[in-house]
């Protein structure tokens, strides 16, 4: 590797493509990740407009780096751009990582491995027999419900602002596993947080500073829920706050970006992860 703290002719490139990007923490993870390991690879973030999407992966192989993650709102998109896509995401119908093989381009989906393990950390049956509830029909959300339903949830309840795109994650959740899955609509949204026993929010709200609104009515939150919102960012969300608030156990989104992120730098080099290395450089970002 070049010298700690520069950049040679042999440096390897990976990155982040989405929009926006500029609240991102991966940069912070993988970077430090490389550090401790010695290994010559920077990763940078790029905002890519969903009509960019195309010519920025195209560059992936142009450009030869080594792969990228893949944000809101390009996870879903990116799926028919790639060469292959590894059955569990193809399964899902959504990537968040790809892979740069001498310019063969490859899909998977680490997100659903990395919220089984933030939910371990909370509770040791993982999903096992829960009634959920989340928010959201995305890329993100695609990674929740199969996460819920192959970890044996007793059931899962889906609201989208878009109640098709709800059906349709429900219709497609059926074949992962036996969980029943139903998409219910906004006024069901109340009586199914106050019921169950896992709520998720699996929106974009939350993600920019100038929207604070919970896409989760928090007034039905009790010390009884299991709380997790995967947006995250410098102070906690006001879903996590206000849950916090009412004594439930509640987390932001930093653990799943951490465990998914490990999982996405196994692919990309080889290595074991040096998760704690990569949970370390962000635990100072509230």
């Amino acid at each position: 590797m070049a010298e700690e703290g520069t950049i040679s002719s042999r440096t390897g490139l990976v990155g982040i493509l989405g929009h926006p990007v500029g609240h991102s923490l991966s940069p912070l993870m993988h970077n430090a990740a490389f550090r401790a390991q010695d290994i010559d690879m920077v990763y940078l973030a790029f905002d890519v407009l969903p009509e960019h999407l195309p010519s920025a992966i195209a560059g992936i192989r142009s450009l030869g780096l080594r792969g990228v993650n893949v944000t809101i709102p390009h996870k879903e998109a990116v799926v028919e751009l790639l060469d292959e896509v590894e059955e569990s995401a193809r399964r899902i119908g959504a990537v968040n990582t790809v892979v740069n093989d001498q310019g063969r381009l490859t899909g998977y989906n680490t997100d659903k491995s990395g919220f089984l393990a933030a939910l371990l950390g909370l509770r040791a049956e993982g999903a096992t027999g829960l009634d959920c509830f989340v928010a959201g029909a995305g890329g993100a959300a695609r990674g929740v419900v199969a996460a819920l339903v192959e970890g044996g949830a007793a059931k899962v309840r889906v609201w989208n602002r878009s109640p098709e795109r709800a059906a349709a994650l429900c219709s497609q959740a059926a074949e992962w596993g036996q969980t029943p899955c139903s998409a219910i609509p906004r006024d069901e949204v109340p009586g199914a947080v106050a019921s169950a026993d896992l709520v998720v929010n699996a929106t974009s709200i939350g993600l920019m500073s100038r929207i604070k609104d919970s896409a989760i009515p928090v007034d039905n939150l009790t010390s009884n829920h299991v709380v997790f919102d995967l947006v995250y960012g410098p102070t906690l969300t006001t879903l996590v706050r206000e849950a916090k608030a009412r004594g439930a156990t509640a987390i932001d989104g930093k653990e799943m970006l951490v465990m998914q992120a490990a999982g996405s730098y196994e692919l990309w080099t080889g290595r074991r992860a040096p998760a704690d290395v990569m949970r370390d450089s962000i635990d100072g970002d509230r």
